[in-house]
């Protein structure tokens, strides 16, 4: 017995002796520029336990959100030993003749006073010590008065960011950032390795906020912002897009940090599987906007295709004009990889004679995902070869309608331009029962009385500049739109406000282009957020007008009226479906040179109505969109999708939604 104990012992000896610990490594790639996407590889070599200096067997580290790596290795429990980071900013293998070691002097594990025990390592921040610092410690100056919170965004995955005219920056509320001003981010420089490789570093833009330690408990927000400044800005100036994902959270409890890296707006690189190649054209109508003051001599437009990975590459072509007369601009594209049955992704941009970019103001109202990028683009699905994309529909509210662009130069004299807002849709829908929500604060609508007592006010650039919603901008007379014959009010009480404003070229607020919103009582309560009305001053004369619908920028909230004929639609609750669809003859038939074209749907979807000639040629494109179930009427001004009139004869429309199409004749007589 004695002798089986003594061995039982030695056996129990030996086995803690060579007990095993299983340790875990926790990286920071936040100072590593060739560390950049989520396709990075970060590993760690060294003289340990399994692990060796070349790349037979390194420990792979797996992301577990944007700058920070994760790995656990078990190693005996007094292991002393050296190891090194080792980062790539491609995916697969890292080859072993080049890729990102970090400088010296090389890392040490010591578990000399281990005893089986498990063990989580501090934060390592690779290359955290290049600056003289701990190995532990990130590379930037730390003291005993602020902490440093590091800041990053990857701006890869937006398409059409330009590092050359574009401006990235934050603002927030903590530290050295605020909400009035912004902080200017540095683009990080790209890394050659031995002058042969060029990672993609320069997609990623950083800065120290320093914030003072009595300020750093709980948790402050910031967003990232763009200023389209078009050469290095001294002030904040430019246009300034917001990053629209939220605040995001700045948690910190007295320690110098670095936060995870972003993409901008969540807009990751997009990938694409498509196989199918086609030649595809696209005609847009440009008579709405020349007309509106936003496209003149001189001036050029380029479409640009392939967005979100629905194109084998994002790509571009010049649209030239058709022909002597009209308005529409073609190119066809000769090979296009796509894939027949999905969505293309899209947008005009113009060019002006300076060759200055200006993206078309456009929303798709039709969209129904949950990616508010997406819907900033045109989209449409090829579902065969050679198709002719066309966006020639006269509508404010049709996704194929005709491109709008904001003209940004300084109106060419004094100018006073009186705002309409037909404040009939808000009427309608309050009326029916639908509450017109206060985005930004209590301000909701739910009765026509609020709108008489409370008034109507207009916010934005085209103001002066945004004010405060609520109480802030209800107590602004210069902002307050009325309905009583004065103010440049044509006629009281008819439900179209007026307010009227002076532009001159030497005044600050010049530009022909204006962005304004309107709200009743001062609140935020027309529609959503990024939502707001862009329209050009035609400063042709010294005086122009405006006319605005209230919530025309968001008609899939106020469907329940007609922002293209203005009139007001019966709510689907009271709407009595048919069993199928209906079309009625056309009134007045014969006709000239207007006639108007009723219809029913049965159920929401995507509607077309075109018009034939006797030849089967397309004349005109009246709807083509999303439109509820319910009742609706189309005026035809007797016009083609140049803008020509049509010559007397036979016409054929039609009426297709999902697979129900109907046609009737009508004719023309001159």
């Amino acid at each position: 017995m004695r002798f089986i104990a003594t061995l039982t012992l030695s056996l129990m000896m030996i086995v803690s002796l060579s007990a095993d610990v299983n340790v875990t490594f926790r990286a920071n790639t936040a100072f590593v520029p060739d560390t950049l996407n989520a396709m990075s590889s970060v590993q760690m070599r060294g003289a340990l336990p399994t692990l060796t200096w070349d790349n037979t067997s390194p420990v792979i580290f797996t992301n577990v959100g944007g700058d920070y790596w994760e790995a656990t290795m078990t190693v005996p429990d007094a292991t002393v030993g050296e190891y090194k980071f080792f980062t790539n900013s491609l995916p697969g293998p890292i080859d072993a003749a080049w890729g990102g070691w970090e400088g010296d002097p090389n890392r040490t594990l010591d578990l000399s006073g281990f005893s089986g025990s498990d063990t989580t390592l501090p934060l390592q921040y690779v290359n955290g010590y290049e600056n003289g610092a701990s190995q532990f410690d990130p590379p930037y100056e730390t003291n005993d008065s602020t902490i440093v919170v590091h800041i990053r965004v990857n701006m890869q995955g937006w398409e059409d960011f330009n590092d050359e005219t574009m401006w990235v920056g934050a603002r927030g509320g903590f530290g050295d950032l605020d909400w009035g001003s912004t902080m200017w981010l540095t683009q990080e420089s790209p890394h050659v390795n031995g002058g042969s490789q060029q990672y993609n570093a320069d997609n990623f833009y950083s800065a120290n906020v320093r914030v003072p330690l009595a300020d750093a408990t709980g948790s402050n927000g910031f967003k990232f912002v763009v200023h389209a400044a078009g050469s290095e800005p001294t002030q904040d100036w430019g246009d300034m897009l917001y990053n629209p994902n939220g605040d995001i959270p700045a948690s910190y409890s007295g320690a110098d940090t670095t936060l995870y890296w972003s993409w901008f707006a969540g807009l990751e690189p997009a990938g694409f599987t498509g196989t199918d190649t086609t030649p595809l054209t696209f005609k847009a109508d440009f008579s709405t906007t020349i007309a509106e003051n936003g496209y003149a001599i001189g001036d050029s437009v380029i479409v640009r295709y392939g967005y979100f990975g629905s194109a084998g590459e994002v790509s571009e072509a010049g649209l030239t004009k058709e022909g002597l007369f009209g308005n529409e601009y073609s190119v066809r594209i000769p090979e296009v990889t796509v894939n027949f049955g999905e969505k293309l992704y899209y947008q005009y941009y113009k060019l002006d004679e300076s060759l200055a970019e200006y993206r078309e103001i456009y929303f798709n109202f039709d969209y129904a995902g949950d990616t508010p990028s997406e819907a900033e683009r045109r989209e449409v699905i090829v579902t065969a070869a050679d198709t002719t994309i066309m966006d020639v529909v006269v509508s404010t509210v049709d996704s194929r309608r005709q491109p709008l662009f904001r003209n940004t130069n300084a109106v060419g004299q004094h100018v006073t331009v009186s705002y309409t807002v037909d404040m009939r849709p808000a009427y309608w829908h309050v009326d029916a029962g639908v509450t017109l929500e206060d985005i930004q604060g209590n301000l909701d609508i739910s009765r026509a009385g609020q709108i008489d007592s409370l008034g109507v006010f207009m916010n934005g650039p085209a103001t002066g500049g945004w004010s405060g919603w609520g109480l802030d901008l209800a107590s602004l007379e210069e902002k307050q739109l009325f309905d009583d014959g004065t103010h440049g009010d044509v006629t009281a009480d008819d439900d179209v406000y007026t307010l009227q404003f002076e532009y001159a070229p030497d005044s600050s607020n010049n530009v022909i282009g204006q962005e304004f919103k309107f709200g009743i009582g001062g609140g935020d309560n027309e529609s959503n957020y990024g939502l707001n009305h862009v329209e050009n001053i035609n400063d042709a004369n010294d005086t122009y007008t405006i006319a605005s619908a209230w919530g025309s920028i968001n008609p899939n909230f106020y469907s329940l009226w007609d922002f293209d004929n203005m009139i007001g639609l019966v709510g689907v609750d009271e709407f009595v479906a048919p069993n199928a669809l209906s079309l009625s003859q056309n009134y007045p038939n014969p006709f000239n040179p207007t006639t108007n074209i009723s219809y029913i749907l049965p159920q929401a979807g995507h509607v077309e109505l075109v018009i034939y000639n006797a030849l089967g040629q397309e004349v005109r494109t009246l709807k083509a969109g999303y439109s509820n179930a319910g009742s609706y009427s189309v005026n035809w001004n007797g016009l083609d999708h140049a803008g020509n009139s049509v010559a007397s004869g036979l016409y054929i429309y039609t009426l297709t939604t999902g697979d129900q199409s109907i046609s009737k004749k009508m004719l023309m007589l001159k």
